[in-house]
This record gives structure tokens, C-alpha cells and sequence, in this order.
């Protein structure tokens, strides 16, 4: 799979650091391992995890796609104005949220 030279795309020749090691061992493994967030099978792709806290506040997050992952980007849908003890409220916030 290399050019008729030989030798690699974008070939490098210089010091790796650990930090690349890592992230190539890290994208090596990803692509080995079975995927782990696996949707319902009735779900066509827009499905949402059930109303969550985050942070100090009541989050609703998709389930693949952007806003999915908790560290990287913001939900789709966050409000503070319902207190933590109060999951029934938050339910309730959740379904007017998504139009239900």
C-alpha cells in the first residue's frame, strides 16, 4: 500500500512523543474493539439518553453524533431551573424539550 518508490504518505523521520504514541495506540484499539454504544434496534439514528445531571444541571444528550460525548461538546438540551431532587419535574422538562 505504498507509492511505487516505496515508501510512505507523509513519511516522517524525527522524534515521536509520547503523546502521538498514545493517540495512535488509543485510534489502533478503537478501530479493533466492537463499537460500544450500540442504539435499540426500532432507533433510526435520532434517539436521545434518558434526562441526566451533568455538571449541576438536568441534561438530554443524542445518542451518537455531536453533543453525544459529556467531556467534548455541549447537549442539545441543559436547563438549571429544576432542582437535582426533583427528577419527575425533569422528566417532564425533558419530553416538552423534544416535543412529546
Amino acid at each position: 500500500m505504498g507509492l511505487p518508490n516505496g515508501r510512505r504518505y507523509a513519511e516522517y523521520i524525527g522524534p515521536v512523543s509520547t503523546r502521538d504514541r498514545v493517540t495512535g495506540l488509543l485510534r489502533a484499539l478503537v478501530q479493533v474493539l466492537p463499537r460500544r454504544r450500540r442504539l435499540h434496534p426500532r432507533d433510526a439514528g435520532g434517539g436521545y439518553h434518558g434526562v441526566r445531571r451533568e455538571f449541576g444541571r438536568w441534561v438530554l444528550r443524542p445518542m451518537t453524533g455531536p453533543g453525544s460525548r459529556r467531556w467534548i461538546s455541549k447537549p442539545h438540551y441543559a436547563t438549571r431551573a429544576i432542582p437535582r431532587n426533583n427528577r419527575e419535574a425533569a422528566i417532564d422538562w425533558s419530553l416538552e424539550a423534544l416535543g412529546i
